[in-house]
């Protein structure tokens, strides 16, 4: 008997738990989702300076375009770049412990050499809580289909 109530009592205080970590996880992933629209609205206002706050200075980035670009270069191309418009169509975050995994579909439209394009692809989104603070430390985007 004294074992069933022991039972009883320890998934009581697991559930606790859980809630509580429901709630943190949820927070997190909510200023993280914040972050990315963030970056989308930096790219298109061409903002190295709000883009530069949430990247990490180990930035690893996958280009839709295939290049490998650390966050020196994505921020340099960001400023070459003409104008773009990011538009973020779903987006999941999935929470572990410190780090957060956005995986999502984007579509990116802007002009290159005077033509306009339009580009659609899936992404992950790597972040970390480094010091209280949130930063991508990935980033990857691969092409798809245009339907």
């Amino acid at each position: 008997m004294r074992f069933a109530i022991g039972l009883l009592m320890l998934a009581a205080m697991l559930g606790v738990s859980a809630a509580g970590q429901n709630d943190v996880d949820s927070d997190a992933a909510s200023k993280v989702l914040a972050l990315e629209r963030l970056w989308a609205q930096g790219a298109h206002l061409r903002d190295a300076k709000a883009l530069g706050s949430i990247f990490d200075e180990g930035l690893v980035n996958v280009d839709i375009d295939g290049r490998l670009m650390s966050k020196a270069q994505t921020l340099a191309d960001t400023l070459t770049t003409g104008p773009v418009e990011v538009v973020v169509e779903s987006t999941r975050a999935r929470v572990h412990g410190d780090v957060v995994v956005v995986t999502g579909v984007l579509r990116i439209k802007g002009v290159d050499h005077g033509k306009p394009y339009l580009r659609r692809g899936r992404f992950a989104d790597t972040w970390l809580n480094k010091n209280a603070h949130w930063v991508c430390i990935g980033s990857e985007s691969t092409p798809m289909e245009q339907p």
